[in-house]
């Protein structure tokens, strides 16, 4: 991938987390899809569902952590976060995300239940 292409999205992410999301704005697709890992109501259609889902998500802090960018091929990203607690009172889910770019632009965002069930949907 792209150097450049994943700094941006890397900072597009952070920035995200931290309540901007004008500056992930530009990187999605008008036709970015955002689908959950079972298919139902958190299904986003467009940049403009995807960015409403997004400002709730952060509304109710579940993208908090530091986030892992893994290169998945030329056009692929796997996104989870790092330091999610499996056990005790932390612990939480560490779902992953896998992101599709096309001309350095995201079109699709399909979330798994972790990371490894993220790399293992891309064989």
């Amino acid at each position: 991938m792209d150097t450049d292409v994943m700094l941006r999205m890397r900072a597009g992410l952070e920035a995200w987390q931290r309540g901007d999301l004008a500056a992930l704005e530009p990187l999605l697709d008008p036709a970015v899809e955002l689908l959950s890992w079972e298919s139902g109501e958190w299904d986003c259609h467009g940049r403009d569902a995807v960015l409403s889902c997004l400002r709730e998500r952060v509304a109710s802090e579940v993208n908090s952590g530091e986030l892992d960018l893994a290169e998945a091929g030329e056009d692929r990203l796997v996104v989870s976060r790092r330091g999610v607690a499996n056990e005790g009172p932390a612990a939480g889910p560490s779902p992953a995300t896998v992101i599709a770019l096309r001309d350095g632009k995201v079109v699709s965002m399909q979330q798994f239940q972790s990371r490894d069930d993220a790399l293992a949907a891309l064989g």
